[in-house]
This record gives C-alpha cells, sequence and structure tokens, in this order.
C-alpha cells in the first residue's frame, strides 16, 4: 500500500467561512489609522482593533490547523485500513485466480487427454472397420469361390447321376446276375473246403493209427529178437526197415502239419469273408444309386 507519511502537508489554513469583507478589509488596513464612524462619534484607534483581530485568527489558524492535522490522521488511518483491506481483498482475488487458473488447467488437460483418448479410439475403431470391411470382402470372395465349387460339383453330380440310372436300366441287372453267381459259387467253395478238410482229418488219423500200429509191431519184433543168442540178418533188415519206415513218418507228419497249416489258413480266409460279407451286396457294390433312390 502507498506510504501516506510522505504527502506533504500545507500549513497554510483555509480562511475562515465567516470572515466577512469588512472583517478582511479591517485586517488588510495599514495599521495605526484611524476611520471615522459613520455615526459621527469619536473614531476608534484602528491599531489596537487590528493587533485584536491578528492574535484572534492567529489562535482560530491553529485551531483550524491542528482541527485539519486530527482530521488528516484520521483519514490516513481509515485509508490504512482501506488499504489493508483492499491488499486482503486483492490476495484472495489472486488466490481465486490462482485457483481457477489450476482448475481451468486441470479441467483443460483432462479435455484433452479425453480429446486425445477418443482420437486413438476413433482411429482404432475406424482401422478395425477397416480389417473387418477387408476380412468381409475376403470371406465373400472365399464363399463366392465355394459356392462356384459346389456348384460344378452339382453339375458333376447330375452327370454321374444320369450316367447311374442309364447304368441301372441296362447294365445293373447283369451286374445284379453276375453278384448272385458269385454267392453261390462262395457257398460251393466253402462246402467244398469243408468236406476236404473232413476227409483229410479223417485220411490223418487212419495214416496215424496204421502207422502207431506198425511201429509198435517193429519194436516187439525188436524186443523178441534181443532174447536170442544172436540177431539174425532178417532182425537187422528188421531194423533198417524200422528206420526207413520212422523216417517215412516223420516226413508223413510235416506233410500233415503242412496242410492242416494251410486248412487253418483257408478257414480263417473262409470266417474272413463271412465277416466281410455285406448283407445286400448289390447296395455294397453301388451305395451311390440305392442311397439316392432311397431318397
Amino acid at each position: 500500500f502507498k506510504d501516506y507519511s510522505k504527502w506533504k502537508r500545507s500549513t497554510r489554513s483555509n480562511p475562515l467561512l465567516w470572515a466577512t469583507s469588512h472583517h478582511k478589509a479591517v485586517i488588510s488596513s495599514n495599521k495605526g489609522e484611524t476611520r471615522p464612524s459613520p455615526t459621527g462619534k469619536s473614531g476608534i484607534n484602528m491599531a489596537k482593533l487590528g493587533s485584536k483581530y491578528s492574535n484572534a485568527s492567529t489562535v482560530v489558524r491553529y485551531v483550524c490547523l491542528y482541527l485539519l492535522i486530527k482530521s488528516r490522521k484520521e483519514a490516513i488511518k481509515d485509508l490504512e485500513e482501506l488499504c489493508e483491506q483492499l491488499q486482503e481483498r486483492n490476495l484472495q482475488t489472486a488466490r481465486s485466480i490462482m485457483d481457477t487458473d489450476r482448475s481451468s488447467f486441470a479441467r483443460a488437460n483432462k479435455l484433452l487427454i479425453q480429446t486425445a483418448q477418443k482420437m486413438v479410439s476413433y482411429v482404432f475403431s475406424s482401422h478395425c472397420t477397416q480389417r473387418a470391411l477387408n476380412s468381409n470382402i475376403l470371406f465373400e470372395l472365399c464363399l463366392q469361390k465355394q459356392l462356384d465349387l459346389l456348384k460344378a460339383k452339382v453339375v458333376e453330380a447330375q452327370k454321374e447321376l444320369r450316367s447311374l440310372k442309364t447304368y441301372k436300366d441296362m447294365e445293373f441287372p447283369v451286374k445284379a446276375l453276375q453278384s448272385a453267381d458269385m454267392e453261390r459259387k462262395l457257398d460251393r467253395l466253402k462246402d467244398m473246403h469243408q468236406k476236404e478238410r473232413e476227409d483229410l482229418n479223417l485220411l490223418f488219423k487212419k495214416e496215424m493209427v496204421n502207422l502207431e500200429r506198425r511201429q509198435h509191431q517193429r519194436e516187439q519184433e525188436v524186443l523178441s529178437a534181443k532174447h536170442a543168442s544172436h540177431i539174425p540178418p532178417i532182425v537187422k533188415l528188421t531194423a533198417s526197415q524200422n528206420d526207413t519206415i520212422r523216417e517215412e513218418i516223420h516226413q508223413r507228419r510235416k506233410v500233415v502239419m503242412e496242410m492242416e497249416r494251410k486248412n487253418e489258413e483257408l478257414r480263417k480266409s473262409i470266417q474272413e469273408l463271412q465277416l466281410s460279407r455285406p448283407k445286400n451286396i448289390r447296395r455294397e457294390i453301388f451305395p451311390d444309386v440305392f442311397m439316392k433312390s432311397d431318397k
């Protein structure tokens, strides 16, 4: 605030409000001058009268000066209080302005951040939308290609259907007869194989019985020949024949085992054929025709 103590105080007092022009004229007149009274009486000594008036004016001037100084001090005090109030208000206003600036800056910064985020999200959404549009275009192209392929397959299937209808009307009866003939042949082969297997088993059993009987006879002859004092040549011949027969038996056993192995393979193949044989051979050979005809 301003320093009012440096103000220049005027020592000259203001003129009194009650001072008339007559008094001013008397004071300004020459000292010692005696003017005649307008009533005709003896005149008054103007010098004495002027000294009295000058003393009174001096006192009045001092009083006025004192009052003026007092009023100035009170005015200065009021001004100082007003300056303090103004300074406090200025500080409050400055703080309010700073708070307003700070809040405005924070709000503006927040709005800028939100705007930047919105711009980023907008750019990202635009990019995603463009990517989705491109992917949709590619997907539509792929679907169009698949549709073209399916149309081509439908055309091929229609051609095959026409050819199968022609085949069904012309060649299918012949194929059906051939299938039935193959089934009958398979049944005959099965019966023949079963009969051959039974005959082979019977032959094997007979041969085994004969071989065992011959071997037993040879063993008895050899045992009876041991009781003799010496072995005759016939016994030696018999022993050699036994060896020959034993070797023959061994060979026959190999043949029988080989035949049994083949019989087992044939039996397995027949079982596989029985298991794999479809219930409807015609439906198995021509599945497309029968499936479409069922529909």
